[in-house]
């Protein structure tokens, strides 16, 4: 039993730590310029003949003094002959008895003529050149 007695009696010393190394980090962060980019833009501006051919039309009238008695029955409408058209004009005149009178006709004639057209006109546009620091040096 002295044995066990001796293990009991004994008093217990604290344990003490000692560190040996410590391990500790530190995180930072920090800009670096890897390259630098220079962007220019620039507008130019180019002339430029343009062309057409461009069509007008004119209307040539030409009245045709008629003054001819039509009957009621056969009044004149308009109507086309070739290239022109005509247009009846007509008038009622009273007498003891009413008849039309075919006054004038009016011929129109189309004439197509065609011009050379052309102009000079600026036209612009933009570029870019973009350079970078490896391409200023």
């Amino acid at each position: 039993m002295q044995n066990k007695d001796a293990i009991n009696n004994t008093t217990s010393t604290p344990d003490k730590t000692m560190p040996l190394a410590e391990e500790k980090i530190t995180v930072s962060k920090e800009k670096i310029v890897d390259r630098r980019i220079q962007i220019s833009r620039k507008t130019v501006s180019d002339e430029q003949i343009i062309e057409a051919d461009l069509t007008r039309e004119e209307a040539i009238i030409h009245r045709v003094t008629k003054n001819e008695v039509i009957q009621p029955d056969n009044v004149p409408t308009a109507r086309q002959e070739g290239d022109i058209y005509i247009i009846p004009v007509i008038r009622e005149e009273v007498e003891i008895i009413r008849r039309q009178v075919l006054v004038e006709e009016i011929h129109v004639k189309k004439i197509l003529t065609s011009e050379h057209f052309q102009e000079s006109v600026v036209l612009r546009r933009q570029e870019l050149d973009i350079s970078t620091d490896e391409e200023l040096d």
